[in-house]
């Protein structure tokens, strides 16, 4: 009775020697994770990095905690981790297809083509990255459809990153008529340029009106202007109501299809 009280209390010791361990090593890691986020938001980590670096802190620290807490109870960790390693196999090997996702996201937050708030556009789809995760980015479109996309699918394709530099061209297409004065016609435009708001212009992004192409019924002009890519619509929409009113204030016609039909009497 006397050793298996000893026992006892030895165990009731290494016991709670555990809890401590536990408890501690849970403060510890709660301390750690902070620290770190603090630190790369400092540095100007992406959130999607961020919340990445923290989550394998947190795992890391965890695996650490139940080994020491196991080891202080003196159950044999060699087993553990043995049982551990054909589980992570037997894991690896039921979710290989998924594979491939994984390492595209580890890719996609390490070389960042393109991090979270930004604006991209992959074969169909187009909008805010809202979340970067391990297997899947979410997209959220114009019309906020939020959209979940395989990482693997989007490191295969081509992506346009619109917002990786702060200033975007808006472009427009303007028709005239065969007879129009073209030289008339980019003084106007550029007038109506003047009097919409957010357009830069300087030295390096200085609006333009060229003759693009000469069309069926109509010559054509590209009017290239740049702005900031939140004020893009506000732009874009402001310059092309602009420019119809300026071609109806200054009698310039807008050619269209139609069809002359000519009768001739015998």
């Amino acid at each position: 009775m006397e050793k298996l009280h000893s026992l006892s209390i030895d165990l009731m010791i290494k016991l709670a020697f555990a809890l401590i361990i536990v408890a501690v090593g849970l403060i510890v890691i709660k301390i750690i994770v902070n620290i770190s986020k603090k630190v790369m938001v400092k540095v100007g980590m992406d959130k999607s990095l961020c919340s990445f670096f923290s989550r394998c802190i947190k795992i890391t620290g965890y695996i650490i905690i139940s080994i020491s807490a196991l080891s202080e109870l003196n159950v044999s960790t060699t087993g553990i981790i043995a049982g551990f390693s054909a589980a992570a196999a037997a894991l690896a090997l039921a979710l290989k297809d998924s594979l491939s996702d994984i390492a595209s996201g580890i890719v996609i937050l390490f070389t960042r083509p393109f991090v979270t708030g930004d604006f991209i556009e992959f074969g169909d789809h187009k909008g805010f990255v809202e979340k970067i995760d391990i297997m899947h980015t979410y997209i959220r479109t114009y019309d906020d459809t939020n959209v979940v996309i395989p990482n693997s699918n989007i490191t295969g394709t081509e992506v346009n990153n619109y917002t990786k530099n702060p200033e975007i061209r808006v472009e427009l297409f303007v028709p005239v008529g065969y007879d129009a004065d073209i030289d008339e016609v980019k003084k106007v435009i550029f007038e109506t340029i003047k009097n919409i708001d957010n357009i830069i212009e300087n030295e390096k992004f200085s609006p333009k009106v060229k003759l693009e192409n000469f069309g069926e019924s109509s010559v054509n002009l590209a009017v290239r202007v740049w702005t900031q890519f939140e004020n893009y619509w506000n732009v874009y929409y402001g310059l092309t109501e602009g420019i119809k009113k300026a071609f109806d204030k200054n009698n310039i016609p807008i050619p269209y299809n139609q069809l002359d039909i000519h009768i001739q009497k015998n």
